[in-house]
């Protein structure tokens, strides 16, 4: 898969609470993107490409607590947007981890389960697949729904023919939750590339040094030198474009973005 091209401007937005500083929590808007791509499968409708959905539904002037976590809010948007034919049928979401918020969006980086977004956005597309983010927790006891799968080193075949590898958390201390050490990221990371999956899922993803947008450089450097596909990911929000080439494929920052999209 190549994007050939992403819309400047928004086709829909959706208000959200978040954690801010101080207590006291912001809201913001969540943008929705529509893009074309060559290279996916026929019969496609539409692939929803998302990640760092960390915040609460908006309901309110005043934050109750009550609130739906923000993914689960936009799996509700996505099924209203096909209803209304805003989107084609999904035919997959993929998303790049964290997912979570505080209930009262008390301050940022909270981290705690996201079942509930998984659940939800199964419900609006025939396969959802994902790898967690470094504030993500699941209950694997409690199995997800089957079109659900969480990816960590490992490569899966779509219904529709494209393959997909993902890998969860970031490069940090490995006491900490969801974090390996940079050499043990890397290994993983590779693992995955050299079975030339058509879609790289992370949730830390490459640097773009020509727009000075941060990420980690030992990330761009395997991907620059070892893969030709495309790549997903997020975590550090990028403000400006944020689509990359990447040695011989590109790549996609969607941090707080629901990207959908479709065939040239």
């Amino acid at each position: 898969m190549r994007l050939t091209s992403i819309e400047p401007t928004p086709f829909h937005s959706l208000r959200y609470w978040t954690g801010g500083p101080g207590g006291k929590p912001r809201l913001r808007e969540l943008p929705f993107f529509h893009a074309k791509a060559k290279g996916l499968p026929e019969g496609i409708g539409s692939l929803v490409l998302v990640s760092d959905l960390q915040g609460r539904e908006y309901l309110s002037r005043s934050l109750k607590g009550t609130e739906r976590l923000l993914g689960e809010a936009v799996a509700e948007e996505l099924s209203l947007l096909m209803s209304l034919g805003e989107i084609p049928e999904i035919n997959a979401i993929l998303v790049c981890g964290d997912l979570y918020d505080y209930p009262d969006c008390r301050k940022p980086g909270g981290t705690g389960p996201v079942e509930a977004v998984f659940r939800s956005l199964s419900e609006v597309s025939n396969e959802v697949i994902g790898v967690l983010g470094n504030h993500d927790t699941l209950d694997f006891e409690t199995p997800l729904p089957s079109c659900v799968t969480i990816l960590d080193g490992d490569i899966i075949k779509t219904h529709f023919g494209l393959q997909i590898g993902g890998v969860s958390g970031i490069i940090g201390d490995p006491k900490r939750h969801n974090r390996r050490d940079e050499e043990a990221f890397i290994k993983v990371l590779e693992q995955c590339t050299r079975k030339r999956p058509h879609i790289l899922m992370l949730h830390q993803g490459p640097e773009d040094i020509n727009r000075q947008q941060l990420g980690n450089p030992a990330i761009s450097l395997s991907l620059e030198t070892g893969f030709s596909g495309f790549t997903l990911f997020g975590h550090t929000h990028w403000p400006n474009f944020p689509l990359i080439e990447l040695g011989d494929g590109q790549g996609l920052n969607v941090d707080a973005r629901v990207v959908v999209v479709e065939t040239k």
